[in-house]
């Protein structure tokens, strides 16, 4: 077997024709600037062309041969990669215990091993399905294995002094399915329109309620709790009428499910015990508790074999750094790096060998003390004779790597080359390299040298924050200054500041809070109290949720810069000619290919879960009608602005002696560059931005749109995906910020961003059951001699 994987001519995106070696059974890091073309060497080259050839020799219906980027690949063999821009999973149902399958054994060990509750022992065996929520079996019936219950107040909606034709005539009557049925109905019954709600009789009233077979009328408190269903669905649309009706007079809320208490099980699983606990208790316990639980309280409960899988696999988790979670945690509300490290846990515990392993900066969301863990696990799949290629901006990983390869020497148009490939020794005196110097020592990020003082008169306090793991805590943040939150995972970081801080913030702030929520429901800490609030002017926070959920969405279209391309090319004389409208130059109104949807390419099945994509060949992969593409600004046409990168799109609308000059695109899209994103497409497509680039992207759109002081920016690991030098440069916009007189929060793993903060706040001591206490706060310095700090030898490494 060849002692190299050779990649020769490699081209794809802002690849320029690169021949790459990497050796096999050996850690390769390929590291760079943002955007100079990692990810497409990685993952758009190296693992395409490992799944094709599984592909080629599968059972796959048919194969496409779609033109490579590539000249030739060598000594290849099996690739699995785990990368984040595709792993963002929406499923709710998906748990930390389903997608280990530790929640399908813990079901088996209850079924063979579990004892019932006497009077809910109904003498028939028990099943697996019975434990498991998303069996019909073992569902909650109430809530159909969600645990939470969707209520509708039925006193808001019929009321006894309220028309019947107020009521449907501006609602319901809109909806032309319902016409005919609420018509028959009332004949049937008997009613005038003209009548109030409390005149009608018991029987009237009931079936004006919920219903009447005969006629087809669902019920007026039914349609309202279908129409409530239906808006608060992730995945319809919804025009304002039916938004009017929601909001209209109703409350209409999710609690608790009654029946199952949130447990989404079915009443034989809740009252079945192995060592007092049911199954629902295991699976809230953080795993670090659970794997004590089950070697400790279970030695003598039978199943032992089965016991100790299941240890196996807890143990692991809790080597990657997934301690802190619960096997009931929904993947969805995991970050990026978090669910990248389930997926290690899955590879680690299936023991392959001869793999090419691929990863997508794997410390993303690690404290510095427990990066030394994961690299250990790492270097652990490499002696068992695998190959692991990671993309990894992080210091002590490439220290730890046999191999460098990296790439530049700047992003986008300008990247795509060969600067080094070799060893760490080797790459630490590349001169012609961005990132070496760091590692060298010979350049590092400057740490502040002094702070801004704590105005103890203008402070947000948070008292007796006690969500999840935290402990009573309160906590002073400073108005006005950088503040850091530092902890190890688990610690409490996200609960205290996005699902305790933030709601609270949005609670009492208001049309003054500006925060893209998903949809979900936030929990509320009913028990914490927040004060200080008069002293912020406007909040913005800055997450790393998907920008769009739309399949053609992408960074122009999020930042609104879309809208005015469209606006001008329908200004053009041609358009005016021809009378075309802003929408023919979207693919989501008519300008869309009809045959493709708009994405450009027709996409084919081809087995095992995998899809091949073929240029459509009505629009020749444009996702445009013909029309719309000639239909030119200043010589370019949609389609040539959507490639443009945003560094090129800043000079392009900058021209002021140019027909496309526009001052607002050229705010943004500079912001854009400011946060280090000059590199994407304008058109580039949401499902490929990762999660830290989402983020910055957020960041310029908020940036471009608001100035001045008094606002509080909450941010949650900015660096993420970030070299140095771009690290650098996002750090000098963060402090540029909180020099104007606005708040900066940001939850941060990195030492030198938090040694440039003004002020720390520091969650642990450890993570899950062993955190959730405040054990530091003050300057940098200040933690930086602090006994109780874990942060603190961290922070002394930067001076």
């Amino acid at each position: 077997m060849s002692e190299y994987i050779e990649i020769k001519g490699a081209n794809i995106h802002n690849l320029k024709n690169i021949d790459i070696r990497i050796p096999r059974n050996k850690l390769t890091v390929i590291t760079g600037v943002s955007g100079s073309g990692k990810s497409s060497l990685a993952f758009d080259t190296l693992y395409e062309e490992g799944k094709r050839r599984y592909l080629l020799f599968s059972e796959a219906q048919f194969m496409v041969e779609a033109s490579p980027g590539f000249e030739s690949i060598t000594g290849l063999s099996p690739t699995v990669a785990v990368e984040q821009r595709v792993i963002r999973q929406s499923n709710p149902r998906s748990t930390v215990g389903t997608r280990t399958k530790i929640s399908n054994m813990l079901a088996v060990l209850f079924a063979s091993c579990g004892q019932r509750e006497s009077e809910y022992d109904d003498n028939l065996p028990l099943t697996m399905e019975m434990f498991q929520k998303n069996s019909p079996k073992g569902m909650c019936v109430k809530c159909l294995g969600t645990g939470r219950y969707h209520l509708i107040d039925e006193e808001a909606i019929v009321r006894p002094d309220m028309p019947i034709r107020d009521l449907f005539d501006g609602f319901l009557m809109k909806h032309r399915h319902h016409r005919s049925s609420f018509k028959k109905f009332c004949d049937l019954h008997h009613i005038d329109v003209d009548q109030v709600i409390g005149s009608l009789s018991e029987e009237q009233l009931t079936v004006f309620k919920y219903g009447c077979r005969k006629s087809g009328f669902v019920g007026a408190v039914v349609f309202f709790h279908e129409m409530h269903k239906h808006y608060t669905s992730k995945n319809m649309r919804h025009n304002s009428e039916d938004k009017e009706i929601i909001l209209w007079g109703i409350k209409a809320e999710h609690i608790t499910c009654p029946k199952c208490g949130g447990s989404c099980l079915g009443e034989q699983a809740m009252h079945t015990r192995i060592g007092g606990k049911t199954i629902t208790d295991l699976e809230q316990m953080y795993i670090k508790d659970l794997l004590s639980f089950l070697l400790n309280q279970l030695q003598n409960v039978s199943g032992q074999h089965l016991i100790r899988e299941i240890v196996t696999k807890l143990q692991c988790l809790v080597d990657i750094g997934l301690y802190h979670l619960s096997l009931s945690r929904q993947v969805p509300s995991l970050s990026g790096g978090e669910i990248q490290r389930l997926f290690l846990a899955s590879f680690i515990i299936a023991e392959l060998d001869s793999i090419i392993f691929i990863f997508d900066e794997p410390t993303i969301g690690l404290h510095e003390a427990e990066k030394e863990s994961l690299i250990r696990i790492i270097r652990h799949l490499v002696e068992r004779g695998n190959t692991v290629v990671a993309v990894e901006h992080d210091k002590h990983f490439m220290e730890a790597a046999d191999y460098i390869i990296d790439l530049g020497p700047e992003a986008g148009r300008n990247g795509g080359e060969r600067i080094f490939q070799g060893t760490l020794q080797e790459f630490m005196s590349c001169t012609l390299s961005k990132t070496a110097p760091f590692l060298a020592g010979s350049k590092r990020l400057a740490a502040k040298k002094s702070y801004k003082p704590v105005d103890r008169s203008k402070m947000l306090i948070l008292k007796h924050a006690n969500l999840h793991n935290l402990r009573d805590v309160t906590v002073s943040i400073p108005i006005g200054l950088f503040v850091g939150i530092a902890g190890v995972s688990g610690s409490g970081k996200s609960s205290l500041i996005q699902d305790t801080l933030v709601p609270k913030l949005k609670q009492m702030l208001q049309n003054k809070m500006l925060f893209e929520n998903d949809g979900s429901l936030p929990l509320i800490d009913d028990r914490a109290e927040l004060s200080g609030a008069e002293h912020v002017c406007k909040c913005i926070v800055v997450d790393q949720r998907p920008i769009g959920r739309s399949r053609t969405s992408c960074p122009a279209t999020y930042t609104g810069v879309m809208d005015r391309i469209r606006a001008s090319l329908a200004k053009t004389p041609d358009s005016q000619e021809r009378g075309y409208t802003p929408g023919l130059f979207s693919v989501n109104s008519e300008g869309g290919c009809p045959t493709c949807k708009g994405d450009g390419y027709t996409q084919y099945h081809v087995g095992f879960g995998n899809f091949i994509e073929q240029e459509c060949e009505a629009c020749g992969g444009t996702g445009y009608v013909e029309e719309a593409m000639t239909v030119k600004l200043d010589g370019k046409n949609i389609k040539d602005m959507m490639a443009m990168s945003v560094s090129e799109a800043v000079t392009f609308f900058g021209r002021k002696d140019s027909v496309a000059y526009d001052k607002m695109i050229v705010n943004v899209l500079s912001t854009l560059e400011r946060v280090g994103m000059g590199y994407i497409t304008l058109g580039q497509q949401t499902p490929t931005i990762s999660g830290g680039e989402a983020q910055r992207i957020k960041l310029a759109k908020e940036l471009a749109k608001h100035s001045g002081a008094g606002n509080v920016y909450i941010l949650d690991e900015p660096t993420t995906g970030l070299s140095f030098s771009d690290t650098e440069r996002l750090l000098e916009l963060l402090k540029e910020l909180a020099d104007a007189g606005n708040t900066i929060i940001v939850t941060e793993h990195d030492p030198a961003i938090l040694a440039n903060c003004d002020y720390l706040i520091e969650m642990g001591p450890g993570g899950g059951s062993e955190g959730g206490s405040v054990i530091a706060e003050g300057n940098p310095r200040e933690l930086a001699s602090h006994p109780d700090s874990v942060i603190g030898k961290y922070l002394n490494e930067v001076w």
